[in-house]
C-alpha cells in the first residue's frame, strides 16, 4: 500500500476492524454439536490426511484440497500447541479431547476462514482504489464487511471465502499483467487460478480475468496477436501444472473425482432445488444478492454498471467475471445462498464507484452527506440483518432440542439422531446415525474411529443428503431406538412432491411412535431447522 496517506490507513483499519468483531461475536455457534454438516466432511479430509499420512484428502467434490491442506496444518498446530502446552500429552489424548470436543479444531478452521474473509477485504479496497479511486476502495470493503451473506460464510469452514480470496488474488495480478509486461506476472496468475481452482471447481472462471488483461494490451497495440496467444497458452499450460502440483490426486485418484463429482451433479437437492433460468436469476437477485448488498446497493448497482462498461479496465476484468458467474449460477438445477459470494465483491466494488459518483456530483459543500447517506442507505440494514443473523445463529433449534433431551430422555436409551449433535456425545445412551447402505450405525464406535473413513464414504455412495429418509429401505430395521431427534422430517414434507420416497420413510417412523417435543425456528431470534423429537415405546 505504497503511498497510502494515514488518514486512510487508519479508516481502512477500522473497517477490518469492525468486519473482525461482526464475524467472531458469533464465530462459537453451535460448538460443540456441528450444525453445518459440511464443517465435518472438511475436516474429516483432513483427518485422513493425518491418520495416513497421505496427500490424498479422498474427497474432491469442490474439490476443497487447499481447504482440507489448510485444516490438516490447523490441526497438527494445534496438537503440537497443546503439547507443548501439557493439554495433551500424546496423540491418543488429543483425539480423546476432540472427540469429547470437536471444537478444539472446528473453532480454529473457523478463524482462518475469518482470516480469508478480512483478506477479501483487504483485496477488494485494493481493487477499487487501483481501478476507480482510493474512497472507492474503501467504501468497497465498508460494504463487504457489513454483508450478512459474507459475514455468514466468514465463520463456516467451507472452500467458498478461499476460494473468492484467490479469485481477487487473480484479479489484482491481471491488472498487474495489464500494466507491465512480465512473464512472472503470467505465471503468478496462473498459479492463483490453480489455487482458485483446486479450492473451488467454478473459480476456473478467474482466467478471463486474464484473458480480458490480454485483450486490453492487444487492443491499444502493446502486443500482437501471435505474442497475446503466445502468453495465454503459457498462462493455460501453467495452470494446469500448477493444479496437479497443488492438488496431484486429482489426476492419481481420477475414480474418486468422477464420484464425488458424479455426487455433486444433483438435478434435485433439498431445500435448494431451482428452477429455470429466469427462476434461479429471481432467486439470486432477491435473496443472496439483495440481502449480501442490500436494497440500495443493487439500486446503485444501475449507475454502477454503467461506470463498469465506462472504465475500460473495470469492464475487461471485472465485466466478465461478474456475468459469467451469473450466468453460470443461474444455469444450474441447484440454487445455493453461498454460490452468491464472488459476486459480492465483484459487484461491491462499481456499487462504491457510483457512490464516489454522486458524491462528486453533487459539489464539495454536499460531497460529505451524499457519501454519508448513501452509506446508511447500504450499511444500515446489511447491519441489522447480520445482528439477526448472528442472534439466530447463537440460538439454534438444535441446541435447543439438545437442552430438552438432557432433561427428559432416561439413561440407557437408544437414540437416532440425524446431525453432529457432538453436544450430546457425554450423555448416558447409545446413538444410531443413519448412513444409507450401512443403516443405521453406532455413532460413538464411528467417531472413536472403529468405522474408517472409507467405508462411510462407500455407505454414502452419491447421496447429497445423509439421514434417515435417504437410508436403503431394507436397513430401517436397524434403526430401532426409544427415540428419534430429527431434523430432516419437515424439510422432506415441505417438499414431499419432490421427495415421495424419503417422506413416506419418515411418516411411517413417526407413526410408530408419538411426537413428544417440536423446536421450530423464530426469525431474528432462533435459527436452525424445525427439530421433532419422537418417543418410541419398545417391549
Amino acid at each position: 500500500m505504497r503511498g497510502l496517506r494515514r488518514p486512510h490507513i487508519g479508516l481502512l483499519a477500522l473497517i477490518l476492524l469492525a468486519a473482525l468483531w461482526l464475524r467472531l461475536a458469533s464465530i462459537r455457534f453451535g460448538l460443540p454439536g456441528l450444525n453445518d454438516p459440511d464443517e465435518l466432511m472438511f475436516e474429516l479430509g483432513a483427518v485422513r490426511m493425518l491418520r495416513g499420512p497421505t496427500l490424498n484428502p479422498g474427497w474432491f467434490g469442490h474439490p476443497a484440497t487447499i481447504t482440507m491442506y489448510l485444516l490438516a496444518l490447523i490441526d497438527v498446530s494445534v496438537f503440537l500447541f497443546g503439547w507443548l502446552a501439557g493439554w495433551f500429552p500424546t496423540i491418543k489424548a488429543f483425539s480423546a479431547a476432540i472427540y469429547a470436543d470437536p471444537g478444539w479444531v472446528i473453532l480454529p478452521g473457523r478463524l482462518a476462514m475469518t482470516a480469508f474473509a478480512l483478506g477479501t477485504l483487504l483485496l477488494s479496497y485494493r481493487l477499487g482504489e487501483r481501478l476507480f479511486s482510493r474512497r472507492a476502495g474503501l467504501l468497497a470493503a465498508a460494504l463487504l464487511a457489513a454483508s450478512p451473506v459474507h459475514v455468514t460464510y466468514s465463520q463456516i469452514i467451507r472452500s467458498d471465502m478461499m476460494a473468492c480470496f484467490f479469485l481477487l488474488l487473480v484479479l489484482l495480478v491481471a491488472l498487474d499483467i495489464m500494466e507491465r509486461d512480465r512473464r512472472r506476472d503470467i505465471l503468478l496468475a496462473a498459479f492463483a487460478t490453480a489455487l482458485a481452482v483446486t479450492t473451488k471447481w467454478p473459480f476456473a472462471l478467474a482466467g478471463l480475468a486474464v484473458v480480458g488483461a490480454l485483450a486490453l494490451k492487444l487492443s491499444d497495440g502493446r502486443i500482437g496477436a501471435r505474442q497475446a496467444g503466445g502468453r495465454l497458452g503459457l498462462f493455460c499450460v501453467a495452470t494446469i501444472g500448477f493444479i496437479l502440483l497443488l492438488s496431484p490426486y486429482l489426476l492419481l485418484d481420477y475414480p474418486t473425482v468422477l464420484r464425488n463429482l458424479n455426487g455433486e451433479g444433483q438435478m434435485h437437492h433439498l431445500g435448494s432445488t431451482g428452477g429455470g433460468f429466469l427462476h434461479n436469476a429471481a432467486w439470486y437477485l432477491k435473496g443472496p444478492l439483495a440481502q449480501g448488498l442490500s436494497i440500495a446497493g443493487m439500486v446503485l448497482l444501475v449507475p454502477g454498471a454503467l461506470l463498469l462498461w465506462r472504465n475500460l479496465r473495470a469492464r475487461l476484468l471485472l465485466g466478465p467475471l461478474i456475468l459469467g458467474f451469473f450466468l453460470l449460477f443461474c444455469s444450474q438445477t441447484i440454487v445455493w445462498e453461498r454460490w452468491a459470494l464472488p459476486l459480492l465483491p465483484l459487484c461491491a466494488i462499481p456499487i462504491a464507484a457510483a457512490i464516489c459518483a454522486l458524491a462528486a456530483r453533487a459539489g464539495p459543500r454536499l460531497s460529505l452527506p451524499v457519501t454519508a447517506i448513501a452509506l446508511v442507505a447500504t450499511i444500515a440494514p446489511m447491519l441489522l440483518q447480520a445482528q439477526a443473523d448472528a442472534r439466530e445463529r447463537m440460538n439454534d433449534t438444535r441446541q435447543i432440542a439438545s437442552a430438552w433431551a438432557r432433561a427428559h430422555i432416561p439413561s440407557g436409551s437408544t437414540v437416532l439422531i440425524e446431525h453432529f449433535a457432538f453436544d450430546l456425545v457425554q450423555q448416558p445412551w447409545h446413538f444410531l446415525f443413519p448412513i444409507g447402505d450401512a443403516g443405521c450405525v453406532d455413532a460413538k464406535e464411528m467417531l472413536r474411529g472403529r468405522t474408517g473413513y472409507g467405508s462411510i464414504d462407500q455407505a454414502r455412495g452419491t447421496r447429497s443428503n445423509v439421514d434417515y429418509g435417504t437410508m436403503a429401505p431394507d436397513r430401517r430395521a436397524s434403526c430401532r431406538a426409544d427415540f428419534a431427534i430429527l431434523t430432516q422430517y419437515d424439510r422432506y414434507r415441505q417438499e414431499r412432491r419432490a421427495f415421495p420416497v424419503e417422506y413416506a420413510a419418515y411418516r411411517d417412523l413417526i407413526d410408530r411412535g408419538r411426537i413428544v417435543a417440536h423446536f421450530a425456528p423464530a426469525q431474528g431470534k432462533i435459527g436452525g431447522r424445525v427439530v421433532t423429537i419422537v418417543a418410541f415405546d419398545r417391549p
